[in-house]
């Protein structure tokens, strides 16, 4: 299973940054989480097609998070998929989601493919789908309104992607973690539902975590010396997110 940092900036994007959302790619096919700036051009970018993803998954339908889906629709016509797509979404928004898609006249482009919206209850953790090993799962997020984090486990190997949330503990209970994605739309200062680097520093317990990469960033935020104050043996964990980072999981479905 390989895991990219599609982008990594926070609400107002950066300067060298898209809003941040992640491809998580394997042999069952390939899943968006979140959509954010140029989705096409990313793919490109990677030398991957439209073709590939199978599904994609909002976490909550901030603009930051979606607003690349009309873009992804459009490539994937003008790529002739006839794949179906399947669109994941908290249930309170499986109408208004519907109702984009109507907005967007898809019969009139005409796209080939069938799209099928699938919903979610944000409150409760909830497995989306298992094939072969690989399992993708939501829980709920602490973002004040329906948002979900996302948990994947493939071959042993478990990925944790916060979402935008303060420090949740239902991710701080999990027994293990083998990679956090995780929010820190500040360094220190404070912002309302949200975390910061000091946050997630001294919140989780990283004996159980083997690395984090933070994502959801804003430029010019003293990330860097702050990480110099945290004790080595958590500082040495964490890591800035890069734009179309390739993370490789473990795992039989691992591709390459």
């Amino acid at each position: 299973m390989e895991l990219i940092l599609m982008g990594t900036a926070c609400a107002s994007s950066g300067r060298d940054r898209d809003n941040t959302y992640l491809l998580v790619r394997d042999t069952s096919g390939s899943t968006l989480i979140d959509i954010g700036g140029n989705p096409l051009g990313k793919l490109k970018t990677l030398g991957l097609t439209t073709h590939e993803v199978k599904r994609v998954v909002f976490t909550h339908v901030h603009i930051d998070h979606i607003y690349g889906l009309p873009s992804l629709l459009w490539g994937m016509w003008i790529d002739g998929r006839e794949d179906p797509l399947e669109i994941y979404c908290d249930e309170s928004e499986k109408e208004w989601l519907q109702n984009w898609l109507d907005l967007m006249k898809l019969t009139k482009w005409p796209i080939a493919f069938e799209i099928s919206v699938r919903a979610f209850q944000w409150e409760k953790p909830a497995l989306l789908w298992k094939e072969g090993e690989t399992a993708l799962s939501v829980f709920p997020s602490r973002h004040g309104v329906a948002a979900v984090g996302i948990r994947v486990e493939c071959g042993g190997t478990v990925f944790v992607y916060s979402t935008d949330t303060m420090p949740n503990p239902l991710i701080r209970d999990m027994d293990r973690i083998d990679l956090l994605i995780h929010e820190s739309t500040t360094a220190e200062r404070s912002l309302a539902m949200h975390s910061t680097l000091r946050d997630i520093a001294g919140y989780y317990d990283w004996s159980k975590i083997g690395r984090g990469i933070l994502v959801h960033l804003t430029d010019d935020e003293p990330y860097e010396d702050l990480l110099k104050e945290i004790p080595e043996p958590v500082s040495s964990k964490i890591f800035l997110g890069r734009e179309l980072e390739r993370i490789f999981l473990s795992g039989e479905n691992s591709i390459d």
